[in-house]
């Protein structure tokens, strides 16, 4: 982590450094970054009506800062060779966590977070299982989408292996039912935006018939989905659960929405007015820093317009790709994957998810928006 965040902010600081920002006019346009730097300007004054704690409100500036580093990161990817050089090393590196999943199956590797060996068990290789789904149900997508693209028979063969194996590596060898949510949500994303007619829909249908499957055979995906439902049904009883917490958190974090909706209640002040909120033993330490759902806590803490700038951002990313029928399929399913794992967990606020999304949306809005342009200028070139 510590070498990640060294990374982005030497980049953000070189960027700025060296000018590109001001020379480069195309980006000046573009909704992306001033949506991203408009949603750090209301987390910033977020902070001048917050109940919280300086080291609260610091904690949250500091989280949020990547915020300002994807509006730079986008400006950076404008080129379209520095995006695909990018893509290749996200694809390399999820290759590379791949091979250790299924290595640790029989071996015991030194780099992998989880040294239990076997099938059917949790593989972690890096950080936590919830963030290597994340990566993994979109590199999932990545690999349909090369497939789709690979100018030869053999490369599409291989990157459908590697789609199948890497969404088996979620299905079968993890714990983490947000990775059995995202990948189904994710391929069925890509298949819908890809396919028209009846085409779309047997493969939509084999895809549930693919899940359907792929949970029947897997005793670890059963034994937690049944879990998640005890959980909920259990959660009235404000049990510290897993399933039972996250509705917890949403209802009362909902509740305090209620009370400010427009102003919220000020940056970092989360923790401080959850706790005083909801009084019953061990859940002030249980949910003290966000309730797990990215929407409520922009709310709850910024206000309607933090929510909305945050809604925003995925509506223009979605709408600057839509007539690009190449790029389209990848980029809405990643923000299928992004909008939905925003409902269960804080996907800008957790380090290592916030890194992930952060970077990936930031490549794709560029892609959406630059490419499309470069895309149409080449086309009016050879019509010349």
């Amino acid at each position: 982590m510590a070498l990640g965040n060294i990374a982005m902010l030497l980049t953000g600081l070189l960027a700025l450094l060296s000018g590109v920002l001001w020379r480069d006019r195309t980006w000046r346009s573009a909704p992306y970054p001033w949506l991203m730097l408009g949603l750090y300007g209301v987390v910033l004054l977020g902070g001048l009506w917050s109940s919280a704690p300086w080291g609260d409100i610091q904690l949250n500036y500091t989280k949020y800062i990547k915020l300002l580093l994807g509006a730079v990161f986008f400006v950076l990817l404008a080129q379209p060779q520095w995006r695909t050089r990018c893509l290749q090393a996200f694809s390399a590196c999820m290759l590379f966590i791949l091979a250790s999943v299924y290595a640790n199956i029989w071996l015991q590797l030194p780099w992998s977070k989880t040294q239990s060996l076997g099938w059917g068990v949790d593989h972690t290789v890096i950080g936590d299982y919830i963030t290597q789904n994340i990566m993994m149900s979109f590199f999932v997508v990545l690999a349909l989408w090369y497939c789709k693209n690979a100018p030869r028979l053999s490369l599409r063969l291989l990157a459908a292996a590697v789609a199948l194996l890497a969404a088996v590596a979620i299905t079968q060898l993890s714990q983490g039912r947000t990775g059995y949510v995202l990948v189904t949500l994710g391929v069925s994303s890509f298949v819908f935006f890809m396919l028209k007619g009846y085409r779309r829909w047997l493969a939509l249908l084999a895809i549930v018939v693919a899940a359907g499957g792929a949970y029947s055979v897997s005793q670890t995906a059963q034994e937690r989905v049944h879990l998640a439902i005890t959980e909920a049904r259990n959660s009235e009883n404000m049990e510290i659960t897993s399933i039972g917490g996250r509705i917890n958190f949403w209802k009362h974090t909902w509740e305090l929405v209620q009370q400010k909706p427009l102003t919220g209640w000020g940056t970092g002040s989360y923790h401080d007015e959850w706790c005083r909120y909801v009084t019953k033993p061990g859940w002030c330490d249980f949910g003290d820093r966000h309730p797990h759902n990215q929407y409520l806590l922009f709310w709850m803490e910024n206000g309607l317009l933090g929510v909305l700038l945050f809604v925003g951002i995925l509506v223009a990313t979605a709408h600057s790709v839509w007539r690009d029928d190449r790029w389209r399929p990848v980029v809405l399913s990643f923000l299928v994957i992004l909008s939905v794992n925003s409902l269960i967990n804080v996907s800008l606020w957790s380090s290592r998810e916030s890194h992930f999304f952060t970077m990936m949306l930031s490549l794709l809005a560029a892609q959406a928006y630059f490419g499309t342009r470069q895309t149409s200028a080449a086309l009016e070139k050879d019509q010349m």
